[in-house]
């Protein structure tokens, strides 16, 4: 059985766990023996490089495994403290956010980094961040980060890539509101989101105003606020942005 076909066994299942289970197994075949996935904004490496007041996500924002599934509770475990304790201080983070390419981590000639002696931990030789480029994301895209036991040159990159294309189709496929970092980060104070989505709808401020529990200067207030944070022009700017952003 190949890659492929290991991962197309899982398609008649439909629960996140299955899914999951049925891409460790591809990704065994190819020498990986962990990941975990993650939805990363295409703004991630200007704003962890240049972090300006207008960038969306601060450096902070961008260490928190927000929107990310691991493939097992121990990977889950290891990516919380590369997270908080090793990322900000590895060089390999800033690169890995890079949405348009894959990344391998240099570990072999850092071993006295906080992040080689954590992977060599748990025994982990090569660490590689793989982003799926996505035509119809045009906001964010998902990533794999993937552990292997092998060195780079023992792990099988043919075909790697259609095999983990298949595998963010299918983590979407179950829910892929839950990998969106614009909706599970904290860009959004409560009710903004049901704002944008009433404006979008048509309604006004004050229309908007009789159906939530906020005056009409609170909606005022969060539709100015949204607007500065996205950089929008204009209301119809700014929900143009939040459909891009699938915010609504």
């Amino acid at each position: 059985m190949d890659a492929k076909q290991a991962l197309s066994n899982a398609s008649t299942v439909s629960t996140l766990k299955d899914v999951i289970q049925g891409i460790s197994t591809s990704l065994k075949l190819h020498g990986f023996s962990g990941f975990w996935f993650q939805g990363i904004p295409h703004c991630a490496y200007e704003n962890y490089h240049f972090p300006e007041d207008t960038s969306l996500f601060s450096p902070i924002a961008l260490r928190k495994p927000i929107a990310s599934v691991a493939s097992s509770p121990i990977v889950a475990q290891l990516q919380r403290f590369y997270l908080n304790q090793v990322a900000a201080n590895d060089t390999n983070f800033g690169f890995s956010l890079d949405t348009s390419k894959p990344y391998v981590y240099r570990l072999i000639n850092e071993k006295d980094t906080k992040a080689s002696v954590l992977f060599q931990k748990h025994n982990i030789q090569t660490v590689l961040s793989w982003p799926i480029v996505c035509h119809d994301q045009c906001r964010w895209t998902g990533r794999f980060m993937l552990l292997s036991q092998q060195s780079y040159s023992e792990i099988v990159l043919d075909g790697l890539a259609d095999v983990l294309k298949e595998a963010q189709y299918k983590l979407f496929e179950c829910n892929k509101p839950m990998f969106n970092p614009f909706l599970q980060s904290s860009l959004l104070k409560e009710n903004a989101r049901d704002i944008l989505q009433m404006v979008a709808n048509g309604l006004q401020n004050d229309e908007i105003s009789t159906q939530l529990p906020i005056s009409v200067r609170g909606v005022e207030y969060h539709m100015e606020s949204m607007r500065k944070k996205f950089g929008a022009a204009n209301r119809a700017n700014l929900i143009h942005l939040a459909h891009q952003y699938e915010l609504i």
